[in-house]
């Protein structure tokens, strides 16, 4: 099990108003050919003749050193190995599969400078309820990358797109689906005065799979979602001001990216 640690700080943006900030902060030898022998006709023995001794005097020369021409080299020779038929299986994550600035609205530009961890993503949230084990997927990731589509500190997307090892990325999401339901209300950072909301809004309307769910502290309204395309998936923070409607139709357009990097699309 993997507990997400909450890091304190604001490294990208400043969130006003939802309680807490985004820190992103082949072989052996080949056998000698067999030899055909032919029989000959018994002849009557002949006597015995000592064998012919060489001349003392003659130098025999030493067996030659130098392999024989039809000697394979002594290394591989170069240039592209042999494909074994099988697709090399990608694993970083492509910018062509990230958000991009048009897919959230007017004004927006994009970062992927980002380091940490987003304390209001909705693992955190899930930690925050007391459910930070809620699944184990985290451990089955081969691939990540973030990015932050921003207009300012008050409006921004924060994205995690992560490539999981078979069937992780649709665990995490019935996961996360199994858990929500204890966690309709939670107080951020335990604090009774920051108690948020949590209400599915949307299930399975994009990619291969998708939860879309609407958070409210304090009249303040933001959105999370995880969709996923195969065994990639996008995490997404919608604090944009958006209306349920805008959240989805960002939701959507994460799903399309996605399949930039994976053949199920």
């Amino acid at each position: 099990m993997v507990r997400r640690i909450a890091v304190t700080g604001l490294v990208v943006v400043t969130v006003a108003g939802i309680g807490v900030g985004s820190a992103w902060a082949l072989s052996g030898p080949v056998p000698a050919p067999d030899v055909a022998t032919t029989s000959t006709p018994a002849e009557p023995s002949a006597p015995a003749v000592p064998p012919t001794l060489p001349d003392p005097t003659t130098t025999v020369p030493p067996p030659s050193t130098v392999p024989p021409a039809s000697s394979p080299p002594a290394t591989p020779p170069s240039g592209p190995r042999r494909s074994t038929g099988e697709p090399a299986a990608p694993t970083a994550i492509p910018t062509a599969a990230m958000l991009r600035p048009a897919d959230v609205g007017s004004g927006y530009s994009a970062s992927d400078a980002q380091e940490g961890d987003d304390h209001g993503s909705i693992a955190m949230m899930m930690s925050y309820c007391g459910q930070g084990d809620y699944t184990t997927a985290d451990d089955h990731r081969v691939a990540n990358r973030k990015r932050n589509v921003s207009r300012d500190d008050d409006r921004y997307v924060l994205e995690q797109v992560s490539r999981y090892a078979p069937t992780w990325a649709a665990r995490h999401i019935d996961d996360l689906r199994e858990v929500l339901p204890s966690c309709t209300t939670v107080d951020i950072m335990g604090d009774p005065n920051r108690r948020a909301t949590l209400t599915v809004v949307g299930t399975d309307f994009a990619g291969d799979g998708a939860v879309l769910i609407r958070e409210n502290l304090n009249g303040a309204v933001q959105f999370h979602a995880v969709v996923r395309q195969g065994d990639v998936e996008a995490r997404l923070r919608i604090h944009t001001g958006a209306t349920e409607s805008q959240a989805r139709a960002i939701v959507v357009a994460a799903a399309g990216r996605l399949c930039s990097t994976t053949p199920t699309c």
